[in-house]
Parts: structure tokens; sequence; C-alpha cells
């Protein structure tokens, strides 16, 4: 297991689309970020307890393996 693949996992689990920037890809990591971002806020205004949550933690799931993934340059 990749020590430096796994931080950079981490930080994309914390921060959807860190890791993608911290390896070097800004604009994947970017749009990781505004689209949690957009599909967060979306999910806000939602009467579904919990929504926001749930597709939160599996978008941030989703992030964390793309970053572990990803290429280095």
């Amino acid at each position: 297991m990749d020590s430096d693949n796994l931080i950079k996992s981490v930080c994309s689990f914390i921060v959807p689309g860190l890791g993608q920037m911290i390896k070097g890809d800004f604009g994947r990591g970017l749009k990781f970020l505004i689209g949690f971002i957009v599909i967060w806020f979306a999910l806000l205004f939602t009467q579904i307890p919990y929504l926001q949550t749930v597709v939160g933690i599996i978008l941030r799931i989703f992030s964390a393996y793309d970053a572990y993934n990803l290429n280095e340059n």
C-alpha cells in the first residue's frame, strides 16, 4: 500500500478534490470540490431526512477512491 496515495485519499475524503489537487490534477480536483458543494447545497433544501449526509458520504468516498487511484502525471 502506497502511503503517499493513502494520505492524498484521506485528504480528499475530508475535503473532496483536495487529494486530486495535491497530486497535481488541479482541474479534476476543482470539479470534485465544486460538484460536491453544488450537490450539498441542492440537497440542503430537500425535506428528506439525512439525504444530504448520505449523499455527502458517498461523494466523499468516491472522491477518496479517485484520489487513491489517480495516476501520477
